[in-house]
């Protein structure tokens, strides 16, 4: 039986746009941070954006509520029904099929590419031991969770977030019927842990920091080193995937209601405007809480974006640029930063204002690639083989 997302509610079209928006966000983050001195970061730099652009690593909170918001949805419409809970080793495989062999070309992309380019054909030779745990601890999505390897070996320090991803798909299918009966009670219990984790990891855990700080004596950890590694693991995002988990709880209430549109827009635009505001102020407002305000404002831009067909917010979003993005966003998301560094290191001598165009022209099209080439084929392959009577289209889109 198909279980996936798209065959159990249909396609939510903003969602796809929010996910183009996400990627977009954190390619211009970094562009911001790489490349500060550039005439079009300067001249963003210098506009209302600013806000938004230099704090465009939300882009990653963004894709984390958007996991929450789709993925538990199968097992709210399965409790709904009265049906029996979508199958543990069935997401398992289909979570695997989505997101691990376009991650592994681009593993082997960096290694065979993007190494060599940057630090020379022989660069194995001088840390091969090294690079052999980086190898294995990327493979099996273990990357973040030492200095080793959590950067990505300075080329693709973005994919921590795969790390968090993988986490959170093995733990989810094993809470969700916990979630189902007391959803409200989850976000609560979520929240603490996430608000816990963040102050824990900056002022306890002190036996893991010293496990990690023995780890790395060879390297010279330092505690902050390992403490900043600390706050980015699966814990302290507990908060958002439930947040989202709730929300798409919520959208399927709402679904098929007829409900006048211009509500929705003006309450996705308030989301908006509260995260403009809070990331305006440097979110300093709620001190070691300030973190919650802009997953608030994201949240509420997510869910009233996509609650209501026909608002202006779902048209924008579910077609044109922005869903065409979204549909490469994972591909985008994967390859923008080593492609980033290749381009500071290579296009030097190139006229500043056409770095960032050509860098962007060839981010998307090596997007397009791996989107056309390898996910969609290895999605079919996957429906073909065990849900005969599935589409790659509903795959892809789970």
């Amino acid at each position: 039986m198909q279980e996936s997302v798209r065959a159990e509610v249909g396609r939510i079209a903003p969602v796809e746009g929010l996910r183009g928006v996400a990627v977009l966000w954190v390619i211009l983050f970094h562009c911001f941070v790489l490349r500060p001195d550039d005439p079009w970061v300067r001249a963003v730099a210098a506009s209302p954006l600013a806000p938004f652009v230099r704090n465009g690593y939300l882009g990653v909170d963004l894709f984390f509520l958007i996991s929450g918001f789709l993925l538990a949805m199968p097992w709210f419409v399965h409790s709904q029904r009265h049906r029996p809970a979508p199958s543990i080793a069935g997401f398992y495989a289909r979570r695997f099929w989505r997101i691990a062999p376009a991650y592994y070309v681009q593993i082997v992309f960096l290694f065979a590419v993007v190494l060599p380019a940057l630090r020379g054909t022989d660069y194995w030779r001088y840390d091969l031991w090294v690079y052999v745990y980086n190898f294995f601890a990327h493979a099996l999505f273990l990357h973040n969770t030492t200095p080793l390897s959590s950067g990505s070996m300075a080329v693709n320090g973005a994919l921590w977030t795969l790390s968090v991803e993988a986490q959170f798909y093995l733990v989810l299918p094993l809470v969700m019927p916990l979630v189902v009966r007391w959803p409200k009670a989850a976000l609560v219990a979520s929240l603490a842990i996430a608000a816990w984790w963040r102050t824990a990891s900056q002022l306890g855990l002190d036996g893991l920091v010293l496990a990690e700080l023995a780890m790395g004596r060879t390297w010279s950890w330092q505690e902050g080193t390992v403490r900043y590694l600390l706050l980015h693991q699966m814990p302290a995002y507990l908060a958002h995937f439930a947040l989202g988990i709730l929300l798409g709880r919520a959208w399927l209430s709402g679904h098929g209601r007829a409900r006048p549109a211009w509500p929705f827009d003006l309450l996705a635009l308030a989301g908006a405007l509260l995260l403009y505001w809070t990331l305006a102020i440097d979110g300093a407002l709620l001190g070691g809480w300030s973190w919650v305000l802009p997953v608030i404002a994201l949240g509420a831009m997510l869910h009233w974006s996509a609650s209501r067909p026909g608002t202006l917010a779902s048209s924008v979003l579910g077609c044109g640029p922005l869903a065409a993005l979204g549909r490469i966003s994972y591909s985008a998301y994967l390859y923008h930063l080593p492609l980033l560094i290749l381009a500071n290191e290579f296009l030097a001598g190139t006229p500043a204002w056409a770095v960032i165009p050509f860098y962007l022209a060839v981010t998307l099209s090596a997007a397009w690639l791996s989107w056309r080439y390898v996910e969609q084929p290895f999605l079919r392959r996957y429906v073909r083989d065990r849900e005969p009577t599935a589409s790659a289209v509903t795959m892809a889109s789970s």
